[in-house]
């Protein structure tokens, strides 16, 4: 066990906030046309999945309270939302290979609808339905689920080459507490 293997859930949260700051400024760019990429399914997707779920949670709880700070729903509703998505995950993931690709894509997909269709339920119930665009909300939804089924597989691989730099073997670690 190495030093930063404690410590995995600051490296993860640090990749997340600096993907996190990537996407803030594209969707600056983008905000023109109407259209806004969540991509927090896939940080939750990857952090439910491939660490485990006390570092997973440490992982996800900066960026919620991140998403907090910006979001003009109550704060925090979307710690609520990330950490019970995350336990849900967790309580799941005994039931199919953590190790795939293709699952960690589907449940980056359902994680990014729930979490979609979570923030509207919050933002009807505390701003009221007159500021919502249905159509504009799908749209939001396609476009992000684009994103994430083109990056979720080079973002797994990165953030797992990123931890074995620091001596953190994750596939190793998998197959050895089965």
């Amino acid at each position: 066990m190495t030093l930063f293997s404690r410590y995995r859930w600051l490296i993860i949260a640090a990749s997340h906030y600096a993907i996190l700051f990537v996407f803030a400024q594209i969707n600056h760019y983008i905000s023109p046309f109407g259209i806004n990429i969540l991509i927090t399914g896939m940080l939750l997707s990857f952090s439910s999945l491939v660490l485990n779920h006390t570092q997973g949670a440490l992982s996800i709880i900066p960026v919620a309270l991140y998403l907090d700070s910006i979001s003009p729903l109550p704060f925090g509703s979307s710690l609520m939302i990330l950490i019970g998505l995350h336990y849900l995950i967790v309580g799941l993931r005994y039931q199919f290979r953590r190790e795939s690709e293709g699952i960690s894509m589907a449940v980056s997909l359902i994680a990014n609808f729930a979490i979609h269709l979570l923030y509207s339920i919050f933002a009807i119930t505390y701003l009221g339905i007159e500021g919502l665009d249905s159509i504009q909300i799908v749209l939001n939804l396609i476009v992000s689920g684009l994103v994430i089924g083109l990056l979720n597989t080079v973002y797994l691989r990165t953030q797992i080459e990123l931890l074995s730099l620091f001596g953190i073997q994750i596939a190793q670690e998998q197959r050895q507490a089965r």
